[in-house]
């Protein structure tokens, strides 16, 4: 029964993740990309620190490391919401929620190549080279080729999942023993001030035209994408570790693409779909490696 649940719970962080993009999609009409993410911020702060709170976490008793969770701030929020908020300007919901199975694929190149604190394996190589093509397959090779709008969106948000990759990395060294909810509570505390800064510094909020539809979406974006979705992920990680919360990138693209052609009538053809399966393979053989038969 537990892990029927824990199944549950994976697929619906995917579909709240995956759901991210829809609701960027909607907002973007007539709010922008700064202040959006602020507000996510906002609101994702405001549930993660009542959770603390009713559940008796010591944020206080964690002030000497303030200096790490600035750095998560920057690294892991503020720089992958901002190329994601601009790049999907760019680029459909389906392709965007596509571009987030780049983490697992980048992790292995940092950890590999760069680090080198993890071995070097053919299979996991393999894995990265078909992510790749699947990734390419499901952009378009004449969109990339053509180095237009499309590119650009994706090379926006492909930035800002590189930063994120390296953030993760970061936490995983850092703070490898403090409780996910202090630390997300934290920098979300950061990253709401470093994004309201710069939405009233280059943009202006309060003189935006907010309707009861973007609010909805904000809400949403903040409480179910960010809030719910960051809990159910380290509710994962602590109860059945990292390898099986690791799926959830194997169904956010599934997810994204769907509710992309559902909801907001985004074209979906056959060779994004075989990129898709490419991806997901690329990023099973990538996990498979790394963790090597030791899954938990």
């Amino acid at each position: 029964m537990e892990m029927v649940v824990n199944v549950i719970v994976l697929l619906f962080v995917a579909a709240f993740w995956a759901f991210t993009f829809i609701f960027l999609k909607v907002e973007e009409r007539t709010i922008t990309p700064i202040t959006i993410m602020f507000g996510r911020a906002i609101i994702a702060f405001a549930a993660l620190f009542t959770v603390a709170l009713i559940t008796r976490k010591d944020l206080l008793g964690y002030m000497k490391d303030t200096w790490k969770f600035f750095i998560f701030a920057v690294l892991g929020i503020t720089a992958i919401w901002i190329g994601l908020a601009f790049g999907q300007e760019y680029v459909t919901a389906g392709v965007a929620s596509v571009i987030v199975t780049t983490t697992p694929l980048l992790t292995f190149v940092i950890l590999v190549f760069i680090l080198k604190e993890e071995r070097f394996s053919f299979e996991g190589t393999a894995g990265l080279l078909i992510g790749a093509a699947g990734i390419v397959l499901v952009i378009g090779i004449h969109e990339i080729m053509s180095g237009g709008g499309t590119l650009k969106g994706v090379l926006l948000i492909f930035g800002g999942f590189v930063s994120f990759t390296i953030n993760g990395i970061l936490v995983a060294h850092w703070a490898k023993h403090i409780d996910p909810v202090i630390t997300s509570t934290w920098f979300l505390f950061f990253a709401s001030i470093i994004l309201g800064a710069l939405a009233f510094i280059f943009e202006s909020p309060m003189a935006l035209p907010w309707t009861k539809e973007t609010i909805a979406a904000e809400l949403a974006l903040g409480l179910i994408c960010t809030g719910a979705g960051y809990f159910g992920y380290y509710y994962l990680i602590h109860k059945v570790g990292a390898y099986f919360s690791s799926f959830i990138f194997y169904f956010i693209p599934v997810f994204g693409l769907l509710a992309g052609h559902l909801l907001l009538n985004e074209k979906v053809v056959l060779t994004q779909i075989i990129g898709v399966v490419a991806i997901i393979g690329g990023v099973y053989l990538v996990n498979r490696a790394k963790l090597g038969g030791t899954h938990k």
